[in-house]
């Protein structure tokens, strides 16, 4: 009876053992691509992030030839509007005379 208690506590040891290696190799694995997963990881963030910096720099140059054509349509607007100035005061200065 003891020899048999004796065994199937062997059993229970051996198979509490093989539970332990296994779970032991799985976590040296995960240890050994921890590492290659945080990089992919920060990879991806960085590809999201570059892609809305281009976004942005896309956004700014638009800005920026937006405001060049509304600068040069006010600038000719503005030489309309002197011109028609001093047509207008030619006309006064014929009128008074």
């Amino acid at each position: 009876m003891l020899a048999a208690e004796q065994a199937e506590t062997c059993k229970q040891l051996s198979d509490a053992n093989n539970t332990l290696s296994a779970r032991t190799l799985t976590l040296a694995e995960e240890v050994t691509f921890a590492p290659e997963m945080v990089r992919k990881h920060f990879e991806g963030q960085i590809s999201e992030l570059k892609t809305a910096l281009e976004k942005a720099e896309v956004e700014i140059e638009e800005m920026k030839t937006s405001g060049q054509v509304q600068r040069a349509a006010l600038f000719e607007e503005m030489n309309t509007m002197h011109e028609e100035n001093a047509n207008l005061r030619a006309q006064l200065r014929a009128a008074k005379k």
